[in-house]
């Protein structure tokens, strides 16, 4: 996959290529993970082809060749024509988010909080996320509403604290999240035996 890397890397000098408007300011051109490949690039057909050409050296170089069967291609803001011939270009099926990789959610659009907290478990979460959580505790344990404000009678720090000094051991969003996202560090230096380790 070095090798391709330095393919991808030369072929995004070449004047007729043209970046994913989110890749243009990092020059990225493509992620690997595994035997898995993402390409960006602009959705125009120069710069598709400029892509199939370093996929076809690649293989010429080195024997590989991808499973087209197993090769899809995502595509936005760009006419029904323009797709029709990047698909025939490629010869990749037509994909369309959201889809799931690697156990993970994966969009086009910004996640909004909702997203965040079914995903707690694997990402460190805004602030914004993590507090609007805490307030939703807080609001539960003293009893208030969307109608209704009650004061807190105490701390939500000090509520946090385990009961034998003096707290209620309810779990703070924050420190459930780092805990959390640590355990799955863990896994993933300690467990090669699991697969989406491997």
């Amino acid at each position: 996959m070095e090798y391709l890397s330095r393919v991808l890397g030369k072929m995004s000098e070449l004047p007729d290529f043209r970046y994913h408007p989110m890749c243009k300011e990092t020059k990225l051109t493509h992620l690997v993970f595994a035997d898995d490949l993402m390409i960006f690039c602009k959705g125009n057909l120069k710069s598709i082809a400029r892509v199939m050409e370093a996929l076809q050296h690649f293989s010429d170089a080195t024997g590989l060749e991808a499973n087209i069967d197993k090769s899809s291609m995502f595509v936005a803001g760009v006419d029904e024509e323009t797709r029709h011939d990047m698909l025939k270009i490629t010869e990749f099926t037509l994909w369309t988010f959201p889809i799931r990789y690697l156990g993970l959610p994966f969009t086009s659009k910004k996640w909004n909080k909702m997203d965040y907290k079914q995903q707690s478990a694997m990402f460190i979460l805004p602030q914004s996320v993590v507090k609007l959580v805490d307030k939703k505790c807080r609001d539960f344990l003293w009893g208030a509403t969307e109608d209704k404000r009650k004061v807190n009678l105490v701390a939500w720090d000090k509520v946090c604290i385990p009961k034998q000094n003096g707290g209620l051991n309810i779990k703070s969003c924050c420190k459930w999240n780092i805990a959390a996202v640590g355990k799955l560090l863990w896994q993933l230096t300690r467990k090669k035996d699991i697969i989406w380790v491997k």
